[in-house]
């Protein structure tokens, strides 16, 4: 699912602005005790808010409607029953309808735009990486992927021969040891082999090892130096443990991981900041001029990053606040979510966006900053 979001916020962004009514629906649609879907309840409510600001407008009505009856057809009858969140985005007058269901639940956020909204489905991709978790013994092994299509049985092996205690001792006990010594290598080596394909076949990004201690070093010994890179840690689990045990054991692992890249990410955005000629931007100015110039090769952004400014519709430029005219060549600014739009042009120049859940050096420049790929010594002034 990781590479079928990715694939739609290609889409997304390739969009140019209309003027017809874009919708962005992001729903949580994790039944509560009662078994209800309360964003689903909701959903009129909205659709009625929506509608009187269109109206109001002087918009294209009929093309919201079209797509109103079909969200509300698909989230009745088409979107699949053991979701948990489900992200679409429709705008009927352009041809555009692209509902994606997910096994993860999301914050419930409606938008009526000229553009897409795709700062949550940033942050989902950002947030759920694809992950290869391994329950393994000396007899068997099963690998599984997590991701944000749920979790999925990717491959199994076993032992050539059943593992059994030998009660004798001496020149016998020794033998016996040897070759159940061999038997465990071997099957070791066959899990990181089908490991080593699973992990290419689904672009998985980490790996968790769930044992006892008893095989723990046969296990790293079997792994190639590439896979020990990615290996989150080695936890505790039987083999036979059913999938709430395993997501009850590793969510809090991923939560841990995210939240550590971003904190090394923050402090390299810093280390940069701080020295000179470091390729590094902090604060709204910079960074949009930055984004204008595609020398961005990482956006970091607090999820709580909020402010309007505009967009040049002719030479692309974005500035913070509420300019009237483009510096550069007097067009009329439209007004944007600098958000969605940071968001957005990053994404169109392949820089990696990173979603901060909270940082005080990024809360002290604005909530965003961006690692470069070269600089010209913009001046300040000439950024805000």
């Amino acid at each position: 699912m990781a590479t079928d979001l990715q694939a739609v916020l290609d889409e997304l962004t390739a969009y140019p602005s209309t003027e017809h009514p874009f919708l962005s629906i992001y729903l949580d649609v994790t039944p509560d005790g009662t078994g209800n879907r309360q964003s689903l309840v909701n959903l009129d409510q909205d659709f009625e808010r929506i509608a009187g600001q269109i109206k109001n407008r002087g918009g294209n009505l009929e093309s919201f409607e079209a797509d109103r009856d079909r969200v509300k057809d698909y989230l009745n009858v088409e979107m699949p029953a053991e979701s948990r969140g489900v992200a679409i985005f429709a705008c009927n007058a352009e041809g555009v309808w692209n509902a994606v269901p997910l096994q993860v639940p999301v914050e419930t956020q409606i938008y009526e735009d000229r553009y897409p909204h795709v700062f949550n489905l940033a942050r989902i991709i950002d947030d759920y990486e694809t992950y290869a978790v391994v329950l393994v013994d000396s007899q068997e092994s099963r690998i599984f992927v997590i991701s944000l299509s749920g979790a999925e049985k990717a491959a199994a092996a076993e032992a050539d021969e059943e593992i059994k205690r030998f009660q004798a001792g001496g020149w016998g006990q020794m033998l016996f040891q040897r070759r159940t010594d061999n038997l465990i290598k071997a099957h070791h080596k066959e899990m990181a082999d089908k490991l080593g394909r699973v992990i290419k076949r689904y672009d998985v990004q980490h790996v968790i090892i769930a044992g006892n201690d008893s095989i723990k070093g046969s296990v790293r010994e079997s792994l190639p130096k590439q896979i020990q890179d990615m290996l989150v840690d080695f936890v505790h689990l039987d083999v036979r443990s059913n999938m709430q045990s395993i997501m009850e054991t590793i969510e809090p692992m991923i939560r841990e991981v995210e939240r550590a890249q971003e904190a090394d990410d923050v402090a390299d955005l810093e280390t940069e900041v701080n020295s000179k000629g470091g390729l590094g931007y902090v604060g709204m100015g910079n960074v949009a001029t930055a984004l204008y110039k595609g020398q961005v090769r990482m956006l970091l952004i607090l999820q709580d990053f909020n402010a309007m400014g505009g967009e040049c519709p002719n030479c692309g430029a974005l500035r913070p606040g509420m300019r009237q005219t483009c510096p550069f060549d007097g067009a009329d600014m439209q007004q944007v979510d600098l958000r969605e739009a940071f968001v957005t042009r990053a994404h169109q120049q392949n820089a990696v966006i990173q979603i901060v859940e909270s940082n005080d050096f990024l809360a002290q420049h604005d909530g965003v900053g961006a690692l470069l790929y070269y600089r010209d010594d913009v001046s300040q002034e000439q950024a805000v």
